[in-house]
């Protein structure tokens, strides 16, 4: 197993918000993901049905890259990106996908896998991790209630339920007063995604 300094990757203790990558020599998928960390132990919950389960499921590998972008948040909730924003690599004759826009990504095998009737829940043992870059971010509201308001919209999605909406609306507006340009770009694209699925 690889020494990797969490911190230092931008895995913290609590969830950490990172975009999950997976791959199967063909295709690979990009999906925002919770990395649950207590102590050093790590976990993943993976919902049935989506490809990220899938691919877990027949590879037992994942990377989580740690991305600043919001507008790639949201196009990573609702669908694929186009292939050409991944660079594929191998380690110890594996080949895996990261996201060109990753700050930083580690490598991890998901090992005790536990099934439940709606999830799977699974440990994280890292295998391999590269900092791209060194950034030095403040913490902007308004980017973290882009984030906030991806996993409002999926859940929207899944009930119909128009708090989640409500939420969403409520939150941008202090994007809107709290965000960067990319903060209310994001926040813009994915209202108007939700307004064109009614």
């Amino acid at each position: 197993m690889a020494k990797i300094d969490l911190d230092t990757f931008g895995i913290n203790e609590g969830i950490s918000e990172m975009i999950v990558t997976t791959y199967q020599g063909w295709s690979p998928n990009a999906a925002p993901m919770g990395i649950i960390r207590k102590d050093d132990e790590l976990l993943v919950r993976l919902f049935k049905g989506s490809t990220t389960y899938n691919n877990v499921m027949a590879e037992h590998m994942l990377v989580a890259n740690l991305v600043y972008d919001p507008l790639l948040f949201v196009r990573t909730t609702f669908g694929n990106v186009d292939s050409s924003e991944f660079e594929v690599f191998t380690h110890d004759e594996r080949g895996f996908a990261v996201l060109k826009e990753a700050v930083s990504w580690a490598v991890f095998e998901c090992v005790d896998m536990k099934e439940t009737s709606e999830a799977l829940v699974a440990k994280l043992k890292p295998l391999h991790a590269r900092m791209n870059k060194h950034v030095f971010r403040s913490v902007n509201r308004g980017f973290n209630l882009v984030i906030e308001s991806c996993v409002h919209a999926t859940r929207y999605e899944l009930t119909n339920d128009e708090k989640y909406m409500r939420l969403i609306k409520a939150y941008s507006c202090t994007v809107n007063k709290c965000g960067g340009k990319a903060e209310k770009d994001a926040m813009k694209f994915l209202l108007n995604y939700l307004g064109e699925k009614k």
